[in-house]
């Protein structure tokens, strides 16, 4: 049968690539016998690790491995000094003896009750297996410790040949040529381009870049290429991708409510660190203990926000000590993944079945990650302690440039610091009170109730605004002499209620002043800000409860509120100024409370806020839900939208008016005092230039807290001040402790060796300092996996007994000691890959290769593999002209169908508009309970939990959502636009350069011929419907050109909707 080569088949179809039909017959014998890597090895003696304990692991481990627990027989089969025990009898294994080998007579025996594995096991061995296993007997059962967690040496290279670029080759070419193949030839230059592109940056070269690279002849132009890529800021989004599934990075808590977190800066972190190529094993310790290095900048302690990206529950009714420990097992598993290969997890409830983990152990390790100040239930919609504020570097650039402004104005006022001391004292000795002299702190003011202008005594009459104030019917309120003028005399159960004056959400920064003066140690609300339903408050309550200060914040008091009270009693029979900040953290941290200017110690007696709310507009002075009302006087009462600064509180708390300060002797003003004159003086009466420098100075310092009240917050890493124990958990359950734990490393993977590890920062130096035999392994694995579509080890995620053993190596282990000893450069070790003869391959196949290794052990030829998908979102948009390059930022919400957040989440979905619509797939919102639906089609990890290799499918939904969905069909339509703008001259040219900007080659004559006819159909059904047209074109936000032709326009979005549907552009050769 002749060669077939069809590269215009739409996907699903057909499978594109070079085949003959002889090869099935060879293939479906490799697969029914069982052999296939075994079959691409020389004959030799049995090998222990690669053959033989993947034998014991899988059928008698179970019983005779590492659980003590669940060990038979006092057997262990995991350890040489068990396996082979001369002590024992009759011994389990005579080396060159199988007759004697009480192993060889079990496996063999015909009893059901002495042959091994039981007749009940899951897993039975296999004629070939015993066979096997006799032959390792006979041969003197040589034993060897599980490879990976011996240190990797560095190989010696293979010989030399003409076709080896780089030393990876050399062991890739021994290993094909051991099989008597031959590598493929190499691909085309277009080819090349496109795969190296999409492999380092995630993105399609342009026209541009491809005509560069192929017009530069030079021996080093694919040097060249690869160096200008690496250097590309589109690198970091494109690694990126790989990390967030990895640290499992989500804009959403998860579970029920899965209400929102502001976790991106960190993950504009992780894109930083690696366009910038921070050596991993910084990149690793940064993220993992940042927060405890010395001195740690606030970058460092951002990266820590990696183990603070699991899943967090909000919902009522749960027990947070539960959730706690849930958020350090997955600490724990996601940490082991990532930097160990192993299932750790399987230790939580018994010791490992397979691997030298305890259960014991596994708590050792969780220790580490256990002494965070932070609850098991979290803020349902926003970031839950510890976190931090992160601006971003333009933020930091903006408020660095402002306190420079700031410095500047403060050696001005300094430098006329004489000049405006004796204009102040000229001033107060001639002093004449002006209108408005005593209004101050007014920035940030949204009341002010002086109840100065109300009549005595006061009652609202019927009809009035609902606006303004008001009294329960039939009552009055009575005015006496306050502070300054006039204050509410609030007793006998009088209340006062102002309308919708005010109301504000829980996450907002506010401050709340007010004088009161008790008759009497009691109990009373002084004012209230509630929402009552089904008689539950929501909102907020500030009174006096035996005279101490008492504040309730939040959605419920009994489960979900801030509570605290003063220390000290309020004083009885006289005026206390109040001042209540919140941060709008959502803490109990984030409240001050001031009397009289003076910070109060609280006591607090709850700090469980985890909701939300807004506050109804009806503000309550003297009365709240269910308490006694206050019995005394209040007057001047203000709120702010903002945060007030302690001096700005100490002017309010000065009751004396200006022109009483001034009767006061100057050597016995307070300083309170003296700070409200200088104030007032300064904002009124002070000359020029002394008026501007100081107005400058007040308007550049509400600028730089306005900047920083709109930074950003990040959830990151902290130690705890009281060190939280950690128990071995019986079967794993949060509410069954056993023995107390230390933390630590388990024993089998450092060796045997006594190695004292007590701190998450020297775990953290522990996994990257050379004496840990995983992490180099695992993570060059992952490298060569993201290139080639498998890595080295195919279970990624499994270095341990259970995990395939390496299909290369001495490979393995000379890229992991090579990647250590060029001080963890990743991009050293992405460009040593890529500029391999192995990478640069053909990924045509001949019948040879199909034959002797289908599944493309030995990559005697390239892969082929299908984009993942944000590549395919991102190539779509970038060939149509529409992808935004601007890097970082909060997540944004592109197109979706409608309806799928209620109808899961019970949320309403927002869509982003302009062109937040066309940003990289990086950067868009991820709600684990609905993540993007596009996404999930083309396989994405939900990111619920950890995941290093994504699933492969391909389904006929794959192809529906490229031919209908928005995106994809306003990317056709963008293309179209740019095919028609093309200065050529009929539809076979706009249609070639359609094809090769999808493609990166030109079309065949015979494709071009296909093209064109699907062109003219298309053409002919819109002339003759004109509105199917005008609808095609119209998909989107994105304008369409004035002048162009619409008819024409949709023919050629419906031919380029077909082109981005096809094999060859949604997968890279």
């Amino acid at each position: 049968m002749p060669h077939v080569r069809c590269r215009i088949v739409v996907r699903w179809c057909v499978v594109t690539t070079t085949f003959r039909t002889s090869w099935l017959a060879g293939l479906l014998g490799l697969l029914l016998g069982g052999g296939l890597e075994r079959s691409l090895l020389p004959a030799q003696q049995v090998d222990f690790g690669r053959e033989i304990k993947p034998i014991l692991s899988d059928t008698c481990y179970q019983c005779h491995g590492p659980d003590a627990e669940q060990r038979q027989a006092d057997l262990r089969l995991d350890l040489r000094e068990g396996a082979l025990a001369t002590d024992r009898e009759p011994a389990v294994i005579v080396p060159g003896a199988p007759g004697k080998s009480e192993l060889w007579r079990r496996i063999h025996h015909p009893d059901p009750d002495e042959q091994m594995p039981p007749p009940s096991a899951d897993r039975q061995l296999s004629e070939a297996q015993r066979k096997l296993l006799g032959r390792w007997i006979q041969e003197g059962a040589a034993w060897q410790n599980h490879w990976s967690f011996v240190m990797p040496g560095r190989p010696a290279l293979p010989a030399a040949s003409v076709w080896i670029r780089n030393p990876i080759d050399s062991f890739i070419l021994n290993r094909i040529e051991e099989a008597g193949l031959e590598p493929s030839s190499p691909a085309s230059r277009e080819t090349l381009i496109r795969r190296l592109t999409l492999d380092l940056t995630g993105l399609p070269p342009t026209q541009r870049q491809l005509d560069g690279f192929l017009a530069d002849e030079s021996p080093q132009a694919y040097q060249r290429l690869v160096d200008r890529l690496l250097a590309s800021p589109r690198y970091g989004e494109r690694m990126a991708m790989q990390w967030l599934d990895a640290a499992r990075y989500a804009d959403t808590n998860g579970y029920q409510t899965d209400g929102i977190r502001y976790m991106w800066r960190w993950r504009d972190w992780v894109i930083n660190a690696l366009n910038r190529n921070q050596p991993f094993d910084q990149f690793t310790i940064e993220q993992l203990a940042g927060d405890l290095l010395p001195d740690p900048t606030p970058e460092q302690i951002l990266a820590t926000g990696f183990n603070r990206n699991h899943r967090a529950n909000s919902e009522g009714g749960i027990v947070p000590e539960e959730f706690l420990v849930e958020y350090a097992v997955d600490r724990v598993n996601t940490t082991a993944t990532i930097w160990l290969g192993l299932t750790m997890g399987c230790a939580r409830c018994h010791s490992h079945k397979y691997d030298p983990i305890s259960q014991r152990e596994f708590y050792q390790v969780m220790a580490f990650f256990n002494n965070l100040p932070e609850r098991g239930r979290v803020i349902k919609h926003g970031n839950s302690f510890p976190m931090m504020k992160s601006p971003t570097q333009q933020m930091v650039n903006r408020l660095a440039g402002l306190e420079e402004q700031i410095a500047a104005v403060e050696i001005q006022l300094q430098q006329h610091g004489e000049q405006i001391q004796e204009s102040l004292r000229n001033w107060s000795a001639n002093y004449e009170p002006r209108a408005g002299d005593d209004r101050s702190v007014d920035h940030g003011l949204a009341v002010r109730l002086d109840w100065d202008d109300l009549q005595n005594p006061w009652i609202a009459e019927p009809g009035e605004d609902p606006d303004k104030l008001s009294v329960p019917d039939g009552q009055s309120v009575v005015l006496a002499e306050g502070v300054q003028g006039r204050a509410l005399q609030l007793s006998d159960g009088r209340f006062v209620e102002a309308g919708g004056m005010m109301g504000f959400a829980g996450d907002q920064p506010l401050t709340l002043t007010t004088w009161v003066h008790p008759f009497s140690v009691q109990t009373g609300t002084i004012m209230s800000m509630l929402n009552v339903k089904n008689d539950r408050a929501t909102g907020f309550t500030w009174k006096l409860v035996d005279n101490h200060l008492h504040v309730k914040f939040g959605p419920r008091w009994l489960d979900d509120a801030i509570i605290f009270q003063t220390q000290d009693p309020l004083p009885v029979g006289q005026w206390s100024h109040l001042a209540l900040l919140h941060d709008g953290s959502q803490l109990a941290r984030g409240f001050q409370l001031y009397v009289n200017g003076e910070l109060q110690e609280l006591d607090v007696l709850l700090d469980l806020f985890t909701g939300s709310f807004t506050t109804a507009p009806t503000l309550k002075f003297g009365s709240g839900h269910d308490d006694a009302n206050l019995d005394g006087l209040l007057d001047e009462t203000r709120f702010y939208t903002r945060t007030l600064k302690p001096e700005e509180v100490r002017i309010l708390a000065t009751s004396e008016s200006i022109q009483q300060i001034m009767e006061i002797p100057q050597a016995d003003r307070t300083p309170g005092q003296q700070n409200k004159l200088y104030h007032l003086f300064m904002e009124r009466y002070v000359a020029e230039p002394m008026k501007s420098f100081y107005q400058r100075q007040r308007k550049l310092e509400r600028e730089r807290d306005a900047q920083w009240s709109g930074v950003p917050t990040v959830m990151v890493m902290q130690e705890s001040p009281q060190r939280r124990a950690t128990f071995l958990l019986q079967r794993g359950q949060y509410d069954k402790p056993g023995e107390e734990v230390a933390a630590g490393i388990p024993a089998g993977l450092i060796g045997g060796k006594d190695r004292q590890v007590r701190t998450r920062l020297e775990f953290a130096h522990w996994l990257v300092d050379g004496t840990n035999p995983l992490t180099a392994r695992v993570t060059v694995n992952r490298f060569w996996h993201l290139h080639f579509g498998r890595g080295l080890v195919r279970t990624l995620e499994d270095f341990g007994s259970q995990g395939d053993v390496p299909t290369h190596p001495q490979l393995l282990d000379w890229l992991a000691s090579e990647f250590v000893e060029r001080g963890w450069d990743v991009k050293a070790l992405h460009r040593l890959i890529v500029t391999s003869a192995t990478y640069q391959q053909s990924a045509v196949i001949d019948d040879q290769h199909l034959v002797a290794d289908p599944a493309n052990l030995l990559l005697a030829r390239a892969p082929r593999l299908r984009l993942q998908a944000e590549m395919v979102r991102d190539q779509a948009l970038a060939t149509g002209g529409l992808l935004v390059n601007s890097i970082g930022g909060p997540s944004v919400k592109p197109y979706q169908p409608e309806g799928l957040w209620k109808e899961i989440a019970s949320q309403v979905y927002v869509r982003d508009n302009a062109e937040k619509l066309y940003r990289r797939s990086v950067y868009t919102f991820w709600k684990r309970t609905v993540p993007p639906p596009m996404m999930m089609t083309f396989d994405a990890a939900s990111r619920e939990t950890c995941v290093l290799s994504r699933s492969r499918t391909n389904t006929p939904l794959q192809a529906l959502t490229l031919l209908n969905d928005v995106t994809f069909v306003e990317a056709a339509r963008a293309l179209a636009s740019q095919m028609m703008s093309q200065g050529v001259s009929g539809p076979r040219d706009r249609l070639d350069w359609g094809f090769r900007q999808l493609t990166a080659r030109r079309a065949t004559a015979r494709e071009l011929g296909i093209l064109e006819k699907s062109f003219k159909r298309a053409l002919a059904r819109y002339q003759a419907d004109e509105e199917s047209a005008g609808k095609l074109v119209g998909f989107g936000e994105m304008e369409v050109p004035v002048g162009i032709d619409r008819v024409r326009l949709a023919a050629y979005t419906n031919v380029a909707n077909l082109m981005m549907n096809l094999d060859e552009v949604v997968n890279r050769e």
